[in-house]
Order: C-alpha cells, then sequence, then structure tokens
C-alpha cells in the first residue's frame, strides 16, 4: 500500500495499448500520478477513475 491508497498498487502489463484497467475493466484510460525522487525524476503511477486502483507503470519522467 503506498500513494494514499488502502489497497496494493498494481503492476500494468506493458504491452500494446493502455488504456483497460486490470482491476475492473474501465475502458477510458487513467489519471496520472508521479511520486518524486531525490534526483528530480519521478516515478509514473496510473490511477483508475472508476475503482480507483493505483498501478506502476516502470515508466520514469524527468522534471525540470
Amino acid at each position: 500500500m503506498e500513494m494514499g491508497s488502502k489497497k496494493a498498487v498494481g503492476e500494468v502489463p506493458r504491452r500494446g495499448e493502455v488504456f483497460a484497467c486490470p482491476a475492473c475493466g474501465y475502458e477510458d484510460g487513467f489519471h496520472v500520478s508521479f511520486r518524486f525522487g531525490g534526483d528530480g525524476a519521478a516515478s509514473v503511477y496510473l490511477i483508475c477513475p472508476d475503482c480507483h486502483a493505483r498501478f506502476r507503470t516502470g515508466w520514469t519522467a524527468a522534471m525540470g
């Protein structure tokens, strides 16, 4: 559990187009959240707008 959620953070499959929630099947995309590290980079998380499940993507974004 992290990022303010009481549920465990899942992993999103890294293949094809990412638009459907693996937890509930919602198919209209995700909200995006960032978790900042000490190096100025941020880990990108996806949040389902329907069931609020959170997913690690393995993606990082340079914030500058």
